[in-house]
């Protein structure tokens, strides 16, 4: 019974629903303009290695893109608008999912 217990927990205690990683900015990858994430997560080849030094051990790499796993309009560096708001075109974000019905991710700048 105590092993099934355990089993249960540990299948449980993964990350299931693909969610992306959250990891603190480190000086060396903002340095580069990069953000801490997890290395499979990065959409590009991680170009400098060991900047997110604190993080390491937990898979986080410095990378210049947002996770492949990401959804929300904030990591992207926007925010959830009325539909109908201005918002030029190529700072509209589709990728983003936790927008509520009738608005969309516009990137702020």
């Amino acid at each position: 019974m105590l092993k099934t217990f355990v089993l249960l927990a540990v299948i449980l205690s993964c990350n299931v629903n693909s969610e992306p990683v959250d990891f603190y900015p480190e000086k060396l990858c903002n340095a580069v303009g990069g953000q801490c994430i997890l290395k499979d997560e990065c959409p590009y080849p991680i170009k400098y290695l060991n900047r997110c030094p604190r993080q390491q051990h937990f898979g986080a790499e410095c990378c210049h893109g947002v996770s492949i796993k990401e959804y929300r309009c904030h990591r992207f560096g926007g925010e959830c608008v009325v539909n109908g708001s201005r918002c030029p075109y190529n700072l509209q974000v589709k990728r983003p999912t936790n927008c509520p019905a009738g608005t969309f991710c516009c990137i702020l700048i």
